[in-house]
């Protein structure tokens, strides 16, 4: 059994149905301080469907999950008034599978990211700047992955849980509980 399957298919149906942010979830990190904090994300997934994200070195998630590894991320499926919840531990995505996610990326985001990358998190006073460094840069360019794109994927999860409201009286809430190597899941429907 592997509960990433019905996320990926909700995210199809999502795509279909005219959502063209339907991979779009919310990461969940807590930091030296305690505080919780959450941000937007667009996800990507593996072969089985375990999510990934990308993100740069200077953004406030990688210093979160710097000190502690353990996340969640929720999608909200508006339209179909359902959502995911995913709990889990966080480890780098390695280079090449980095490399990888670079070239599948729209050649005009990759371009734009060369001037952002490695300023994501600072002040900026307006757009003027990030417009003639991205019209100075030489074709190809965004070709080479910059060492500000980095990224993390779940080693480990510990829980999944789908809410779904339909037509009837209850909403429908699934929750699969791991046992670390996403090999054995436990299954249980518990009261919305």
């Amino acid at each position: 059994m592997n509960p990433f399957i019905q996320l990926t298919q909700w995210i199809s149906e999502e795509r279909l149905a005219g959502i063209p942010f339907a991979q779009g979830a919310v990461l969940g990190t807590v930091g030296h301080d305690g505080i919780p904090k959450t941000r937007m994300l667009g996800v990507h997934f593996d072969e089985v469907g375990v999510p990934r994200f990308h993100t740069s070195p200077t953004s406030r998630k990688v210093i979160d999950i710097g000190i502690n590894r353990y996340a969640s991320i929720t999608f909200a499926f508006q339209r179909s008034l359902r959502s995911v919840s995913i709990e889990g531990v966080l480890d780098e995505i390695p280079h090449g599978q980095l490399i990888s996610d670079w070239l599948a990326l729209d050649p005009k985001f990759r371009r734009s990211y060369l001037i952002f990358g490695h300023r994501s998190g600072q002040s900026a006073d307006s757009d003027v700047l990030f417009e003639q460094l991205l019209k100075e840069l030489p074709p190809g360019a965004e070709n080479e992955i910059p060492l500000s794109f980095i990224g993390y994927r779940f080693s480990h999860v510990s829980r999944i849980a789908y809410y779904s409201v339909g037509s009837g009286n209850f909403a429908e809430h699934v929750v699969f509980t791991g046992d670390g190597n996403g090999k054995n899941w436990l299954y249980s429907r518990v009261v919305p």
